[in-house]
């Protein structure tokens, strides 16, 4: 796993997608199969790292390497484990209530969906483990084809301080001197128009 930060994510460059097949005809064979497509109703493939977060967790994604299925019934989202496919989520229009991106429609940046209880970070890769304008766009138009805004940049308010406190520690390097912290960190909120300011995941 791979741990970003929520909003402010980054150049392609800082990921590496892992070596999952996807482009041969016997992969994307498979994928069908694993996954329970249609070819045809298949619009893209891409790698993609990946994250889900829901409201009252911390700001923080830990990445997951995968692949992105782009179909006509929904985004799937797919780890490869064991020389399979395996859905790990789906994601569909009807779901989305906005997206967000840090600076732009159009930058080598992730992309924040937003559900009723949930944000999902994506990140896609081409073959050459670069960013996937293509696949970027068409996850924009699809996921928002429903008219749903994406926000850009500060004004989306998706982190508010928790009020709550973490507790860390560990050895001085070059000591066997123990020390330990603790700090206030940030937590996930909804930052889609009327959405309600205090809608948080309790655990």
């Amino acid at each position: 796993m791979r741990t970003l930060p929520l909003v402010f994510v980054v150049a392609a460059l800082l990921l590496s997608g892992c070596s999952i097949p996807y482009q041969t005809p016997e992969a994307r064979a498979q994928i069908q199969q694993d996954l329970g497509v249609s070819g045809s109703d298949i619009i893209d493939i891409s790698y993609t790292n990946f994250c889900k977060l829901q409201y009252g967790d911390e700001a923080i994604c830990h990445a997951e390497q995968g692949i992105a299925v782009l179909t006509r019934k929904g985004l799937i989202l797919s780890k490869y484990q064991s020389s399979r496919y395996v859905p790990a989520y789906t994601l569909k229009t009807a779901e989305v209530l906005c997206g967000h991106t840090a600076t732009s429609r159009e930058a080598a940046e992730a992309l924040n969906m937003f559900t009723a209880d949930s944000n999902f970070v994506l990140l896609p890769l081409n073959a050459d483990k670069q960013w996937n304008g293509t696949m970027h766009r068409e996850m924009v138009d699809y996921l928002l084809a429903d008219g749903q805004p994406l926000l850009i940049g500060a004004g989306a308010k998706a982190v508010r301080p928790s009020g709550k406190k973490k507790y860390g520690g560990g050895m001085i390097p070059g000591t066997k001197i123990p020390y330990f912290t603790e700090f206030e960190y940030s937590e996930l909120v909804n930052p889609c128009p009327g959405a309600p300011s205090d809608a948080a995941h309790s655990d």
